[in-house]
């Protein structure tokens, strides 16, 4: 049985293999050098081996083809449009989705109108606020101040815990300004925000753009108006000594603090009073700092209404103009 199995199979394998060699005999190779030189062999030698080659068979049409290898600038160039691609993908959902949360949100450009309006309306009444426990500041460092130079005047050493009150009445006018700062610019944000989304929802909505102005009514003054950032410690010395000058020529109340921090004068008393404090508040992780100047006028009728005149309008418009402006030089 074994040997008549071993006859049979004999001729089997003998063709198979004659019919292998000849396959093998028949492959041709296809490909390009970096001259653009076409080659044809039944091998590819091995200084080509990672270019783009075509297999053909015996009528010369291509059965197989073999890409060029990458080379490790192509795969890094890969890598990175895959990131990019993946990273448009993530915006384009975002987008998408937001663009769904504005729809249900709003029916209306007057929904999106009031909804505006009343942030600002509740951030201004915060500012209000916080300008109300300025004024009352002031006025408690105004007696305590009065109090400390009648003692010093008597040849009384001031308390340790006069000296701590004068400190911390200090500080926290300083943190009311900084906060009225970030009020305003929360105010910016929400109107940015609102720009923004009006003409995302006018393109969703496919409404006609209308004037700007009829919604969002004309631009009111805003105290960052009279904000000023120096860049760094140097630039803010000398901006800073700028600002004590214009406190001295503009306000008409007599100076009550002068420090590297905080410039003010005294309460107003009559209803033409101007008074004026500068602050000098530090920008976190940087070494410049914004100037920020506020006007007070008296808390009455007449000091309200005096508050509103050109001449107030032209100091707080001024801030600025003085603070930039170069100084002459003698060469000039």
């Amino acid at each position: 049985m074994n040997i008549t199995t071993k006859f049979v199979w004999a001729p089997l394998a003998i063709t198979l293999l004659a019919f292998t060699s000849a396959s093998e005999a028949r492959k041709l190779f296809r490909w390009v050098d970096d001259q653009g030189k076409v080659h044809y062999s039944d091998h590819v030698p091995i200084e080509h081996s990672r270019s783009a080659r075509s297999e053909l068979n015996d009528q010369g049409l291509e059965i197989n083809r073999t890409e060029a290898a990458k080379t490790e600038r192509e795969i890094a160039r890969e890598k990175e449009l895959k990131r990019l691609r993946a990273e448009q993908q993530r915006l384009i959902e975002i987008q998408q989705a937001s663009d769904r949360v504005l729809l249900r949100t709003f029916r209306s450009e007057d929904d999106m109108l009031m909804a505006r309006n009343g942030k600002l309306t509740a951030i201004e009444g915060n500012i209000l606020e916080i300008r109300s426990n300025i004024r009352r500041m002031k006025d408690k460092l105004a007696d305590i101040q009065k109090t400390a130079a009648g003692l010093e005047r008597q040849g009384y050493p001031l308390s340790k815990n006069l000296l701590k009150d004068i400190r911390n009445t200090r500080q926290q006018l300083k943190e009311n300004y900084a906060s009225i700062i970030r009020k305003e610019q929360g105010k910016e944000q929400i109107r940015q925000k609102f720009t923004s989304d009006l003409k995302r929802f006018r393109s969703l909505k496919n409404l006609h753009t209308l004037d700007d102005n009829l919604l969002t009514g004309p631009k009111k003054a805003s105290l960052l108006d009279t904000v000023v950032t120096c860049s760094d410690k140097t630039a803010c010395d000398l901006a800073w000594q700028k600002v004590e000058t214009y406190v001295r020529e503009n306000a008409t109340t007599r100076l009550q603090m002068l420090s590297d921090s905080i410039i003010m004068t005294a309460a107003p008393v009559q209803d033409t009073d101007i008074s004026i404090t500068a602050s000098r508040i530090p920008v976190k992780e940087q070494s410049g700092a914004e100037l920020f100047m506020d006007l007070q006028c008296k808390n009455s009728p007449r000091g309200k209404d005096s508050c509103l005149t050109k001449e107030i309008k032209d100091i707080q418009a001024g801030f600025r103009k003085f603070l930039t402006r170069k100084t002459p030089t003698n060469a000039d």
